[in-house]
């Protein structure tokens, strides 16, 4: 019996003491969190095979549906054109280059302040996502453990652009994709909004996965509205001059 026998109980003791004596599993970091949703996206050299992006959508909003078609190219090439989803109607433009940030409003092109035009360069035109290759593009990025979601846990990252954008990117705690980021819209007029962005239904496009389901939320000092995007289609790799991104003459 295990009482008559010294040896056990010595056995079990030693057992006993190296277990409380074990430090604990050590926390993931954030190199460690960002690798596995880089791996998660499809790979580094996946995601880098990626030359340009179409985005196709429709977004529903509280007045009516608004086509919305998606340019980007790297490095830091954006634009976008949106209008009312009837066949043939004009689409209102804006894009973002390596000299400015424009937008067309009321007929007219407007240009944005360096400021305000180097951050929208960072978040808008960011080909990759905020988190792949942070350091190098001179961002902070921390972790602030988990926090529940209405899927379940997520890493919480609190990411400071280079030209200070401010941002929380929530992370799936199980497959490590970006399921919700919040911070501050600003649009052109000075006008800002607390933005809640949510990520779902992801898709691969060419072994990378995207969100083709996502919601938005805007609060702030004007009325709150809400937005729901379904991406119809996603093309990579799709030749596109640099002239599209220019600002219009």
């Amino acid at each position: 019996m295990l009482m008559s026998s010294p040896r056990r109980w010595i056995a079990l003791l030693t057992a006993l003491a190296a277990l409380i004596a074990a430090p604990p599993l050590a926390a993931q970091t954030v190199d460690e969190v960002v690798a596995r949703h880089v791996d998660a996206r499809g790979g580094h050299s996946r995601l880098k095979a990626l030359q340009t992006i179409k985005i196709t959508r429709t977004v529903a909003t509280p007045f009516s549906n608004v086509r919305v078609i998606i340019y980007r190219k790297r490095p830091q090439l954006f634009r976008v054109e949106q209008g009312p989803t009837d066949p043939g109607a004009p689409l209102v433009p804006r894009g973002i280059n390596a000299d400015a940030a424009w937008d067309a409003v009321q007929g007219k092109i407007v240009t944005r302040s360096e400021a305000d035009a180097a951050e929208t360069r960072e978040l808008d035109a960011d080909f990759d996502g905020l988190l792949v290759d942070w350091k190098e593009k001179g961002h902070t990025v921390t972790l602030d453990g988990k926090e529940s979601l209405p899927w379940g846990e997520a890493y919480k990252l609190r990411v400071k652009t280079k030209s200070g954008a401010e941002r929380v990117i929530y992370l799936d705690a199980k497959t490590y994709l970006e399921r919700r980021q919040t911070g501050i819209l600003k649009l052109p007029g000075g006008r800002q909004f607390n933005v809640v962005i949510d990520f779902d239904n992801y898709k691969e496009i060419n072994g990378v996965k995207f969100p083709f389901d996502i919601t938005e939320d805007r609060t702030g000092k004007e009325p709150s509205l809400s937005y729901v995007t379904y991406t119809e289609k996603i093309e990579a790799n799709v030749p596109m001059d640099d002239g599209l991104f220019a600002v219009p003459k």
